[in-house]
């Protein structure tokens, strides 16, 4: 019994150290507050850190959001998961004519330094296409994948 009480112990004290289990604690008070401040009614917030870089993965307004930040507190990027309708009219028209055989599996939109991209994934009965959209409407393929 005292080894239980001394592994629950355990589990307990480092589940609060370093990062939180639910996110809220982290060990840079500059991260910490910038995420707040940026991402008031973030929910099911968990923290990452790898050499001075932090993940923050949440959801916000039942979308799943991913920022990095610097050890400074500076937010360097956010990605999400969005749909087809909130991408920019002229990416759709030019999927449309481009790729008609083809649906819209799934949509990640990247901020970075003021620049928006999106991260399309297509899906047809014999191939998935990956490409990469502008909100001007310019497409780049950056794989095709035939289906096993």
């Amino acid at each position: 019994m005292k080894k239980l009480i001394a592994i629950l112990t355990l589990v307990a004290v480092c589940s609060t150290s370093l990062f939180a289990r639910d996110g809220a604690t982290i060990d840079n008070k500059k991260v910490l507050d910038a995420f707040k401040e940026e991402f008031a009614g973030a929910e099911n917030v968990s923290w990452y850190s790898d050499q001075g870089k932090y993940v923050a993965k949440f959801t916000m307004k039942s979308s799943k959001v991913t920022a990095h930040f610097d050890r400074e507190g500076n937010l360097l990027a956010t990605s999400r998961y969005i749909t087809d309708t909130d991408l920019p009219l002229n990416v759709m028209t030019r999927l449309m004519k481009r790729f008609p055989d083809q649906r819209i599996h799934s949509v990640v939109e990247y901020e970075a330094q003021g620049n928006t991209t999106y991260v399309i994934t297509l899906e047809s009965e014999t191939n998935w296409t990956v490409l990469k959209a502008e909100p001007a409407g310019y497409l780049t393929t950056l794989k095709k994948l035939r289906k096993a």
